[in-house]
Formats: C-alpha cells, sequence, structure tokens
C-alpha cells in the first residue's frame, strides 16, 4: 500500500525502517477529509488481520509556511472507512495535539498525544538505529497507535509499514506535551536526549 502523495512541502520526511506493505493500494487512502486543502503529516497502514486500514493525521498548510485545522483519523474495514476522528468541530488542533521528541541509544522518539471522552491517544514512531556491532543490520522502529486509560493500555494499533512524518511542522502546529517525562526539554527543535533505557512496551501507556 502506498502512502498519499498529497504533502507537497519541503522538510524532511522520516522514513523508519520497518518492512514495507505491499498489498493493493487504496486510491482513496487520506482523501475522505471533507476539505480537500488538507495534506497529510504523519500517515501509516495498519496490521489488523483482514481489515486493511490505516492512520492519517493530516491538516491544512498555510501561505505563511504553518499549518491550521489538525485532524486525526483511524480508517480501516478495507475500503478505507472513517472509523474515527479527532478533534470535534469547534476544537483547535493547536490545544487538542500534545507533541514531544526524544533520542537515545534506544532510537528517536515522536509522540502526539491527546484525551478523548476519558481515553488517552499516542500517536508515535521510534526510529532504532541500525547497530554497528551486528553485521548487515538495518536498524528497524515501532510505530502505532495507543489507547489507554487510567494508566492502562486498552489496545495497540501497530503500522506494519514505514510511517511518513514531517516532524517540525507538526511541533510548530502543536503544543508542547509538558506531561512527557522530559518536561518541556522535549519539544523543542532538537530532540532531547535521553540517558536512560527506553522500554518500547511502555510508549503510549500514559501514566
Amino acid at each position: 500500500m502506498t502512502v498519499p502523495q498529497r504533502l507537497t512541502a519541503s522538510k524532511t520526511i522520516l522514513l523508519l525502517l520497518l518492512p514495507v506493505f505491499s498489498a493493493s493500494a487504496i486510491p482513496a487512502l487520506g482523501q475522505q477529509s471533507t476539505d480537500a486543502d488538507r495534506r497529510t503529516l504523519f500517515v501509516c497502514t495498519t496490521d489488523e488481520v483482514d481489515d486493511v486500514g490505516y492512520l492519517d493525521l493530516n491538516g491544512i498548510p498555510q501561505d505563511d509556511g504553518t499549518w491550521s485545522n489538525l485532524r486525526f483519523e483511524r480508517h480501516a474495514d478495507g475500503d478505507g472507512k472513517l472509523i474515527y476522528a479527532f478533534p470535534p468541530g469547534g476544537v483547535a488542533g493547536k490545544t487538542a495535539f500534545l507533541f514531544s521528541h526524544s533520542d537515545g541509544l534506544d532510537g528517536y522518539l515522536v509522540s502526539i498525544r491527546w484525551a478523548d471522552e476519558g481515553r488517552d491517544y499516542v500517536y508515535y514512531s521510534l526510529a532504532i538505529p541500525r547497530d554497528p556491532e551486528v553485521e548487515d543490520d538495518a536498524g528497524g522502529g515501532a510505530a502505532g497507535l495507543a489507547i489507554g486509560k487510567d494508566g492502562k493500555l486498552i489496545e495497540r494499533i501497530g503500522c506494519d509499514e514505514r510511517p511518513s512524518m514531517f516532524i517540525s511542522y507538526m511541533r510548530e502546529a502543536m503544543s508542547c506535551d509538558n506531561a512527557n517525562p522530559y518536561g518541556e526539554a522535549a519539544c523543542g527543535e532538537d530532540p532531547h536526549e535521553r540517558a536512560e533505557d527506553l522500554d518500547p512496551e511502555a510508549i503510549g501507556i500514559v501514566p
């Protein structure tokens, strides 16, 4: 499956070293938004069994380089059916979505968090660098959407392809996730440098 080619901005795309999904393409991928001016900021296909879907964070680019009207969409059922969207009408994406990123020996982590109807949602991407001690190691990654409540994971929807991301645009269009373990240090232009190990199983679980 190919990701939507609807973003024409020039900033760097981060591609995780995950297996490339090769199922038949969905022509309508990312095209069901009501606003034709929407462009993708962070997208991947999902690995649900017998239920081809995708996760798409999108918005509307402005002439001054900023982004507005951010929206997250979860599509599934093979035909791209929209089954979840956030935020609701009238809620600004700038305050609804919270951004943080950090880097360390375990990889570069980007997290987009929001709260909806008592649940915590974290759309994340972890890019794992190659191990120079291992011959032919190409690195790897993990990405997806974690849904939790009261500090417990309810569901994790994994990406099965390399997500594409426009990190700097997302950071500028969102508020800082001050509740992340590193506070404002993880919201700057450069990622916070982690000194401790990162537990991939704990990614997306909000205490």
